[in-house]
């Protein structure tokens, strides 16, 4: 007779897995869960406007002031135009000519060099008035007059009509004030019966 087979209780076992089950259950929740917070990433606050840079005040220069006439007149110049009355052995000629180099020194002294010849014609007949020499004066400018003194002369004027020369003598220079205009590089003289106009001889370098 063979023995009969003893009966198991079921109801440990069933009572472990459970809690097996449970613990497992816990464990993965609280995995899952630590994982999303450690890879949510926090919302990033956008950066402030930083305040625009307050523009710095720009400096305005003064316009330089022009210069003043009498300021302007220093320099070298040389003569463009002539025009002038002159009474030649007693006939009233207009001449005309260029060429007289003038060069006003801001120390008051003028030197003008003459290699010029004017020239006219009346009723016919041609004169020349021939100018060879230099000249040194003392000067005092305001706004608009040129006052002239102790004139030094050197050279000989010739005076020649219809090509004959019909006189020679030592050179003189008038003394007589000069009304002017001087703007830039432009210089006027003038007075009563005479116009005398002039362009500054410019160093070498300097645009025109």
């Amino acid at each position: 007779m063979q023995p009969e087979p003893q009966r198991r209780d079921w109801t440990v076992p069933v009572v472990v897995g459970v809690v097996v089950l449970v613990v497992a259950l816990v464990v993965c929740l609280g995995g899952a869960a630590a994982a999303y917070l450690l890879t949510r990433t926090d919302p990033v606050a956008a950066p402030s406007a930083s305040p625009s840079p307050t523009p710095s005040p720009v400096a305005v220069l003064p316009s330089p002031a022009p210069a003043s006439p009498a300021r302007c007149l220093i320099g070298q110049w040389r003569e463009t135009s002539y025009t002038a009355s002159a009474d030649i052995f007693g006939v009233n000629v207009q001449l005309t000519g260029a060429g007289t180099l003038l060069d006003y020194r801001a120390n008051g002294t003028l030197v003008t060099v003459d290699k010029v010849t004017r020239k006219g014609t009346r009723n016919g007949d041609r004169y020349e008035v021939i100018h060879s020499g230099s000249s040194r004066l003392n000067y005092e400018a305001d706004e608009e007059l040129i006052n002239y003194s102790n004139a030094v002369t050197t050279g000989t004027s010739t005076w020649k009509i219809n090509g004959s020369v019909r006189e020679r003598q030592k050179m003189t220079t008038s003394i007589t004030p000069d009304r002017y205009t001087c703007r830039g590089d432009r210089l006027r003289l003038y007075g009563d019966g005479y116009s005398i106009e002039a362009e500054r001889i410019l160093p070498p370098g300097r645009p025109v």
